[in-house]
Formats: structure tokens, C-alpha cells, sequence
């Protein structure tokens, strides 16, 4: 009997068994969170509000397209459409559904399901790749485990989920990378053939750039320190380095010319687009300290140092109650001198992730921004460590990369994953000191983390899919039921409302308004005039706002559009004091004075140009609109 419990033992603790187990908990968990989603398929998206809903529109109009419009998205910022690459919508995933659901019809229906299906796979996925990354460091199985299943739930692009970031919360785009990292460095240490590997971490570079372009700049940085602190060490140890650093300059520069070559060939918009970005250096959209230890609202379990003061989501990066306690930990006893001497430059595994955690270190920097406030603003540190600092000075185009906090999650993942391989060190180092049971105790505070995480996703996520689902769009189908929307263009709706030029072409829709325009849009099937994406060229916006001019339209507009008439949506109660939310908006941003005349003119545009009343109920109204003046439409 007791070599029938040791052979079991030794099955449950190998390398597969604890992997399957970590896969299986991580399948458990996923289907138990969010199974109001996985199984209503149709039903439900992840979110259902700010650039959530945006990416989703943008998606599913793309779905609806024919394969020949290739990645120009019409459904917004007609006549001209938008590239799905400045759409926040995974381009390289939702080409793949696009291409299923038009190869087999009857998905269609269900492409924003499998969209989210792959979305929340990315937990799994991470599961697996910390496995692969841990199986070297021959951690105790209860931690290897419990690490795989716990830090997707609580890492701080997981938590993008909360705002729509679905591709941004994809984890997997930097854990491949870590793996790949860690394969090659193993091999290189080993005197064992390491290039096919340095190949893959290129390719999947690249893949990750066309899951978003934020992981081109967040991996090539982060690849690009790790290669020189690892140069460093091999000139230290008197090492060659030379053949190293010449193939990883060699598989970085195909991986950036793939990526940044491509995207110039398949953009036919690359010309008009602004070479920087606005909101570079904002302080909304960079780092500040106090997010590395403040918790999610949603958290029960607090650090000792708790903020007051929350930070912007951009600098969400709360390393988590595992990793806050366990320095505490150490500091203690270090000073008490019980601080287990573990020989990290002796082990490979050790020696790696020190070079992961020191290549992590300047991304912070980078996530701080160029400028750095003290005392409230009294004081304004410029922060020359900042490698971004010097580079924006070569080419301003690193702007694009404008929301710099992004840059810090290899900085948590590395801390993180450090941590868990030092337990494991203590407890195979030591036999009864004080380090030996905390190895114990400390992991186990991963999991009031991913309980409160699990808890906030399982309520907070999982919306009724306002675009398709039929119950959830039902007063705007009414509303819109008997008009004879097939003769018409597109919907031009009022308040017009354009987000992603980064200029004085600028006005942020009210989420209800928002939310209605896209439900008409998917029931009518016709496009919408007004946009919100990223990045789009300016020329485009000041066109469709000319609209309004009290001159008319600029006639480089009008030659665009066709003679069929456009669905003018109105709802008034933007206008007659009702709902004051643009006025309100408008007043915080003076300096979007042609905004503010642009919407005031909205009213006057529907008397100046004799719109035609199609259906009123309450303050929404359809109007007939013919820019071209042609009248013989069919109703």
C-alpha cells in the first residue's frame, strides 16, 4: 500500500500531471466565472460600455462585410471607414472569425461569442505558458499550480477586461514571450542549439503586435534590455556575446520591418495619419507609484500602506498581496538576520529571471512618463532615465505609443514570477526557519486575490449583448420598425459626435446616445457618419464636421457620397435642456470652441436643410436627408 501512495505521489507531482491539474482548475474556474457568457453564446458580451462597446461595434459591422473590403471597417466615420488596425479589435483574431463565419454562414451570428470565447481562452492559455515557464525551476507542485492558475486572474492586463481592453488583456502576447525568452537563454547557457528559439520569440512578437501595436513597443523594449543586461553578464563572466547580440539585432530588425513594414503597406491611410499622438506624457494615462500598492476597490485583503486617493486605470499595477507581503517579509528578516541566503547567480533558472527582472527595470521609467510630479505639481522631476526621453528627440512617432503606464507590466510580471521561483528556494533550502514556513504561507495569499478577482468578473462582466441580442435592442427596433431604412447611405446622428482625431475635432459621445446609435446601425445596417476609433487622419474629421458649416459641406465630402439620402437620428433632449451632458462636457474643454459652435448649430442644420420628418416618438425623431438634393427616392 505505501508503494501505491508513493507511486501516485510521484504521478500527481511530475511535470504533466501538474500542468493538466493547473489547465483543468484554470478550465473550472473560467467556466464557473463567466458562464452566463460561454453558455448563452449570443447573448452576452464581456462589457458593454466605453471603448468595450466601441470595439465591439467596430467589430461586428467588420463581420458583416464581405471578405473583398478587406480590413477597412464601414460601419463609422462614413464615407470614409476606418482601418481595423486603429480599432482596438485584435486584427489578426477577428480576421480569423471573419474568415470562419464567412466560410461557414451559420456562425455568423456568433462571431463576437467566439471573439470573447478566445478572449477569456487567454486565461487558460496563461496557465499553460507560466507551466512551460516554471517546469525548469522544479518548484513544489502545490506552487507551481497554484501561481499557473492564480496571477492571469490578477495581473494588471486581466484587468483591462473592466474597460473593453479585451485585446490588451490578453496576457499570453508577453507570457510567450517570457517563455521564449527563457528557452533561449537556457539553451544559449547549455551550449545547446538555441536560434529556432530566438526565431519563435520574433514570430510571436510579431503575432502580438497585430493582437495589438502596444505589445510591438512593450516586448521590443522589453526583449531589447533583456539582450544587453545579458551582454553585460556574459562580458562579466568573460563569455561570447557577440554571435548573440548580432542574431537577436537580426531576428528584432525582421521582427519590427514585418510588423511596422506591413502595417505602412496594408494602411492606405498611413500618409494621412499624424506622425506623433496626442495624450503622450498626460498624467492620466502614465504611472504613478502608489499604483503598485494600491488594490483593486474590489479586494478585501489590503497592504498596510492602503492609498486613499485612487489612481487612473492606466496605472493600475497593484503587484499583489503576495508580492507586497512577501518583501515585507524579507525586509523583516533580513534585519533580524533569518534572511535565507540563496545563491541566485548559481542556478540558471535564478540567473535569468535577475537578468528578466533588471531588463524589466527601465520600462518603468519609460511608464513614468518624461515628467514626474512631486507635491501635487510644486515640483516637476524630469526623468532623464527615461530611455523614451532621449528617443522622442530621434522621432516623434514613439508618442503613438502614448499611454505609457501599459509599459510597467513586464516590470510586475517579472516581480511576480521571481517571487514564486524564491519560494520555491526557500522551501527545498531551508528545514525549520522562519523562511521555510512562510515559503508556505505567503503563496497562499494569492488567493483571496483571485477570489475577490473572480468575484468582481463574475458580477461586474458578462453584459447583455445590446448590438444583436433581440430582447436587449428591442425599444430601438420598435422605435424604428415600420421606416423603410434599404434606400438610404448611412445614418448621420445628432448630437454628432466624433472621437479619434486627437484634435479640435473632438466631441466624446454620451454612453445612452452612443449605445442607441449602434443599435440603429446594426438594426438598419446602414453606417454610421460619426466615429470613434484612434488615430484617425484629421482631414477626414474636419470634412464630416463641415457639414454643419452654415456655407455647406466641403465639396470634397459631397463628391464622396452618393444620391441616395442619409437617416438623420435626433434626439432632442441634448438640445432643450433635458440632458445637458455635451453642453457640460463642452464647458470642461474651452478650447474646443468650433465644437461648441458645431453642436449649437446642430438644431439649426435640421430647419437650414429642409430634412424631411420620416417618424417621431417622444424626443427621437428620423428625418430624410438628401445632401445631393436628388428627391426621387423610393419609400
Amino acid at each position: 500500500m505505501t508503494t501505491f501512495f508513493k507511486r501516485l505521489r510521484e504521478r500527481l507531482t511530475s511535470n504533466t500531471a501538474v500542468g493538466l491539474i493547473g489547465v483543468t482548475l484554470q478550465l473550472a474556474l473560467v467556466l464557473y466565472v463567466f458562464r452566463a457568457l460561454i453558455f448563452n453564446p449570443g447573448d452576452y458580451l464581456i462589457i458593454d460600455h466605453y471603448d468595450g462597446i466601441k470595439s465591439y461595434f467596430s467589430m461586428e459591422s467588420f463581420l458583416r462585410q464581405p471578405l473583398s473590403k478587406g480590413m477597412v471597417v464601414y460601419g463609422h466615420n462614413y464615407p470614409f471607414g476606418e482601418y481595423m488596425y486603429y480599432t482596438d479589435s485584435a486584427p489578426l483574431l477577428i480576421q480569423l472569425v471573419h474568415l470562419l463565419v464567412r466560410l461557414v454562414p451559420a456562425l455568423a451570428p456568433y462571431g463576437l461569442y467566439l471573439f470573447d470565447l478566445v478572449t477569456l481562452g487567454g486565461l487558460l492559455l496563461s496557465t499553460f505558458l507560466l507551466h512551460r515557464i516554471f517546469r525548469p525551476w522544479q518548484l513544489p507542485a502545490g506552487l507551481h499550480v497554484l501561481a499557473a492558475v492564480a496571477l492571469p486572474w490578477i495581473s494588471p492586463q486581466t484587468l483591462r477586461l473592466q474597460v473593453g481592453h479585451m485585446s490588451l488583456a490578453y496576457a499570453p502576447a508577453i507570457l510567450v514571450g517570457v517563455w521564449l525568452l527563457q528557452e533561449t537563454y537556457l539553451r544559449r547557457t547549455a551550449g545547446l542549439p538555441y536560434r529556432k528559439w530566438l526565431v519563435m520569440f520574433g514570430v510571436s512578437m510579431a503575432a502580438a503586435a497585430y493582437w495589438h501595436f502596444y505589445y510591438l513597443a512593450i516586448l521590443g523594449a522589453f526583449a531589447g534590455f533583456f539582450f544587453l543586461v545579458w551582454t553585460v553578464e556574459n562580458l562579466h563572466d568573460r563569455k561570447p556575446w557577440v554571435s548573440l547580440l548580432r542574431d537577436f539585432a537580426l531576428v528584432f530588425g525582421l521582427a519590427v520591418v514585418a510588423t511596422g513594414g506591413s502595417l505602412l503597406l496594408l494602411d492606405g491611410n498611413h500618409a494621412l495619419r499624424d506622425a506623433g499622438s496626442g495624450g503622450y506624457d498626460w498624467i492620466e494615462w502614465k504611472l504613478q507609484f502608489r499604483g503598485f500598492i494600491q488594490a483593486p476597490v474590489y479586494n478585501k485583503l489590503r497592504f498596510l500602506l492602503d492609498p486613499t486617493q485612487a489612481v487612473p486605470y492606466e496605472s493600475n499595477a497593484y503587484l499583489g498581496a503576495f508580492v507586497l507581503y512577501t518583501l515585507l517579509a524579507m525586509l523583516v528578516l533580513y534585519f533580524v538576520k533569518r534572511l535565507p541566503n540563496i545563491p541566485i547567480r548559481l542556478t540558471v533558472p535564478g540567473r535569468f529571471l535577475l537578468l528578466l527582472l533588471l531588463a524589466s527595470v527601465p520600462l518603468v521609467f519609460m511608464a513614468l512618463g518624461e515628467k514626474y510630479e512631486l507635491d501635487g505639481g510644486a515640483y516637476m522631476l524630469n526623468n532623464y532615465l527615461n530611455p523614451l526621453y532621449w528617443l522622442r528627440k530621434v522621432t516623434e512617432r514613439v508618442t503613438q505609443f502614448r499611454a505609457l503606464g501599459r509599459y510597467v507590466w513586464p516590470f510586475w510580471w517579472a516581480v511576480n514570477l521571481f517571487l514564486v521561483w524564491l519560494m520555491g528556494q526557500w522551501w527545498t533550502a531551508s528545514r525549520t526557519s522562519p523562511a521555510k514556513w512562510l515559503s508556505l504561507a505567503l503563496p497562499l495569499l494569492l488567493v483571496p486575490d483571485v477570489v475577490a478577482a473572480a468575484r468582481f468578473y463574475k458580477e461586474y462582466t458578462q453584459r447583455p449583448n445590446l448590438l444583436t441580442h433581440e430582447p436587449t435592442r428591442a425599444a430601438m427596433q420598435e422605435f424604428v420598425g415600420w421606416v423603410d431604412t434599404k434606400p438610404y447611405q448611412a445614418i448621420l446622428p445628432l448630437p454628432f459626435t466624433y472621437t479619434g482625431s486627437d484634435n479640435q475635432y473632438t466631441l466624446d459621445a454620451d454612453e445612452p446616445h452612443l449605445h442607441r446609435t449602434f443599435q440603429l446601425s446594426m438594426i438598419t445596417n446602414l453606417p454610421l457618419m460619426s466615429h470613434k476609433a484612434a488615430r484617425t487622419p484629421a482631414q477626414q474629421a474636419q470634412q464630416l464636421f463641415s457639414i454643419f458649416r452654415p456655407e455647406g459641406m466641403d465639396p470634397a465630402l459631397l463628391a464622396r457620397l452618393d444620391e441616395r439620402p442619409i437617416l438623420v437620428y435626433l434626439d432632442t433632449t441634448y438640445f432643450d435642456g433635458r440632458n445637458n451632458y455635451y453642453r457640460d462636457w463642452l464647458k470642461n474643454h474651452p478650447d474646443l470652441q468650433l465644437m461648441q459652435e458645431t453642436f449649437e448649430r446642430n438644431d439649426d442644420f435640421i430647419r437650414e436643410q429642409q430634412l424631411e420628418l420620416l417618424h417621431r416618438n417622444g424626443a427621437l425623431s428620423l428625418y430624410a436627408w438628401y445632401p445631393k438634393r436628388q428627391k426621387s427616392v423610393a419609400r
